[in-house]
């Protein structure tokens, strides 16, 4: 995807966070995994802010390659900045037991290189979000730049969809007739 100029991105950004607000699936959450942006990704820091201003409990993810999980821990918390620009929080910070997940999530914004109509995700190519969605049973709320969606993306019988898919314009609800 081109880089936007920041003034448009942002512009999108704020859209996309509206909206996604709008949707029952945020705006009924108590508890928020929310990825942190990085790079030419939607910026999710002040959609994180407007959560926790809320009453919100808002977790972010931590990908770790030692075990091939994604792991969760409440926000605020320290960071660590990985070498691609990532950051996350470090391994050893408060995390919640797998056991905690489900009670305290009810949705998980999530980010990537880019989404298609049916609610697949491009990500980094390590599956951690399609590993933890087979875990967790909780809604998945792609965030894109309208650049980012696309009719189809190629998919394995791994991938799993995400409940909704929210641009600046479009919206995705795979399965919802038109």
């Amino acid at each position: 995807m081109a880089r936007l100029e920041p003034a448009a991105a942002g512009e999108q950004a704020a859209r996309v966070a509206e909206r996604a607000l709008a949707q029952p699936e945020l705006a009924r959450a108590r508890g928020v995994l929310a990825c942190l942006s990085f790079g030419a990704e939607i910026d999710t820091w002040r959609l994180v802010e407007r959560l926790l201003a809320e009453g919100r409990a808002v977790y972010v993810p931590r990908a770790d390659p030692r075990d091939g999980r994604l792991h969760v821990h409440p926000w605020p918390c320290p960071l660590e900045t990985l070498t691609f620009g990532l950051r996350q929080p470090p391994r050893g910070a408060p995390e919640l037991a797998e056991e905690e997940v489900d009670a305290a999530l009810d949705a998980v914004l999530v980010l990537g290189l880019g989404f298609d109509r049916r609610g697949i995700r491009l990500g980094h190519g390590r599956g951690y979000f399609d590993r933890f969605f087979a875990r967790h049973p909780v809604a998945g709320i792609g965030l894109a730049f309208e650049e980012q969606l696309v009719d189809r993306l190629p998919a394995e019988p791994h991938d799993l969809p995400m409940r909704v898919v929210v641009g600046a314009r479009t919206l995705v609800r795979p399965g919802a007739r038109s």
